[in-house]
């Protein structure tokens, strides 16, 4: 038993001294220089790419707020249509109209259009909840329309028609 103490002992005794040596060497040694420069350019490469994906977030920000502020700037920066100045004043002959209904496209931003007047089947008038009157128009079958057209080609507004030699004399001086 005396032995496996004395080699417990010196097994012991070695490697404290082993341990003594290494902490000395490593006291004074640092990282080699390949080191230091890979560790230093793997470092740099994580902070550009958080500045990246940072980028990136900014600018996904900015594009949704430019895509929910551009339309609605575009619909409430333009001036938008006045139909009942349309109604009084575009028609100086003294045809009886209705005011201006809205189309599909009505809120369509425009700067300039063109009044077209047309005939239309009398099922227009009930499709904008208006009765057919005979009184409307001479032509069977069909109401005069004055449609609101943009110079994009869109149709925005319709009104009907009664032209002048169809009024009864009564009507006109109300």
């Amino acid at each position: 038993m005396q032995k496996s103490t004395r080699y417990e002992r010196l097994l012991t005794d070695a490697l404290r001294a082993l341990a003594e040596d290494d902490a000395a060497a490593n006291a004074f040694a640092g990282a080699s220089a390949d080191v230091k420069e890979r560790l230093l350019s793997e470092v740099r490469a994580l902070a550009r790419a958080r500045r990246r994906a940072h980028m990136k977030l900014y600018a996904i920000a900015a594009v949704l707020v430019m895509a929910v502020t551009i339309p609605v700037w575009q619909l409430t920066g333009r001036p938008s249509v006045n139909t009942r100045s349309l109604a009084a004043s575009s028609d100086p002959g003294g045809d009886a109209t209705t005011e201006f209904f809205p189309l599909t496209f009505s809120n369509v931003p425009m700067s300039g259009g063109q009044l077209v007047r047309l005939e239309v089947s009398r099922a227009a008038l009930a499709s904008f909840g208006l009765l057919p009157a005979d009184l409307l128009d001479a032509r069977p079958g069909t109401v005069l329309a004055d449609v609101l057209v943009g110079e994009d080609g869109l149709a925005r507004a319709v009104r009907f028609v009664r032209p002048e030699s169809t009024v009864a004399p009564q009507e006109l001086s109300q």
